[in-house]
């Protein structure tokens, strides 16, 4: 037996026995008290951590807030069960009753470690990268907090949307992913394969509301995609006629952490052509990108980096392990050819494995 079997199991024994204690009544109002408590941890956890830097300090907090809501949830429905259980639970019912408590606190104790294990460990978001770092991020100076509201920020909004892909029937992805896009051309959205990645159902969330997506353009070894949006009305951000130089201010736009719109102030590192991996891991790529001083987090995948005047200088795809202040997205020169292409297509395309 795994330590991990061991330590859900013996939890899980534990409110087993609590719930024979308490009673059907009582065990099943608290856990609909602390599911609903989680749900709430699940929505409320990302916001909360995107005011923190650090992935394991996100990682904690999140998780914290998810706790602290569904014990929350928990404390209140108990109260509302005893005293609803002394006024209607009669003596021939308490066997059936702590019966039915015992398994009704298991059945929801195992599918909390569930969710909350689906969302800690499944993180197909984004990519983490080692060694691919040549210019050190502390070379430059840190980014200006100040871009964070510069205009562009607002002017941008209605072109940016929330990317939302689901697995189909034939992938064993445990879950979706969430990433970001941004309209560049009519009904035309750009954002990252690995966001696509084996997806089957692939949506976008716009300030109006949400659009079906085809995926017609998927390249895994540039990791962009080109989803078409039929009804999509957001106007189109313009790429850049010429990359800045190292030094030079930048914005990171997108939805970290699954959360709001966000800005993120960045400075750029430089502009080189880089060797790496495909998404997949299968074989050697080279990339012209950005590598970029600026707190980039999971969510942020496929959203565009534009400059202080909102155009776009590339598109954001990941960040350096073990380094979070340091950032990479793809040059829009390297982007050129697929968002060309995507312009001409309609038609759906595979999206490969999950990653």
């Amino acid at each position: 037996m795994r330590a991990l079997d061991a330590v859900l199991i013996l939890p899980a024994l534990a409110v087993a026995a609590l719930g024979h204690r308490r009673g059907l009544l009582v065990a099943g109002l608290c856990a609909l008290g602390a599911g609903l408590g989680t749900l709430l941890g699940w929505e409320a956890g990302p916001l909360v951590a995107g005011r923190f830097a650090g992935t394991g300090v996100r990682l904690a907090v999140s998780l914290t807030t998810v706790v602290v809501l569904a014990a929350a949830g928990l404390v209140l429905s108990l109260g509302l069960g005893e005293r609803l259980k002394r006024a209607l639970v009669t003596r021939p019912l308490r066997r059936l009753d702590a019966a039915g408590g015992a398994v009704a606190s298991l059945v929801a104790v195992l599918l909390t470690a569930g969710l909350v294990a689906a969302w800690t460990l499944d993180d197909r978001d984004a990519i983490s990268f080692e060694g691919l770092v040549h210019t050190a991020a502390t070379e430059v100076a840190a980014p200006d907090p100040a871009l964070s509201g510069a205009p562009a920020v607002a002017v941008a909004r209605p072109s940016l949307v929330k990317v939302r892909a689901a697995p189909g029937a034939a992938h064993r992805c445990s879950r979706g992913a969430v990433g970001s896009g941004f309209v560049y051309a009519p009904e035309r959205v750009m954002t990252n394969a690995h966001v696509v990645a084996g997806a089957d159902d692939v949506r976008v969330e716009t300030p109006e509301g949400r659009l079906d997506a085809t995926v017609v353009v998927y390249d895994p070894d540039r990791d962009l995609a080109v989803l078409y949006v039929p009804g999509l009305t957001g106007p189109a951000l313009s790429f850049v006629d010429k990359p800045l130089p190292g030094g030079a201010d930048a914005i990171v736009l997108g939805f970290p952490l699954d959360g709001p719109y966000q800005a993120q102030p960045a400075r750029i590192v430089d502009l080189a052509r880089v060797g790496g991996r495909d998404i997949y891991d299968s074989g050697p790529v080279n990339r012209e990108m950005y590598t970029i001083r600026a707190l980039v987090r999971n969510g942020n995948s496929g959203g565009p980096l534009v400059t202080p005047g909102g155009r776009v200088l590339g598109v954001v795809f990941g960040v350096s392990e073990g380094r979070p202040d340091t950032g990479f997205a793809l040059s829009a020169e390297e982007a050129s050819a697929v968002a060309e292409d995507g312009t001409r297509r309609t038609e759906k395309v595979g999206t490969g494995d999950c990653r």
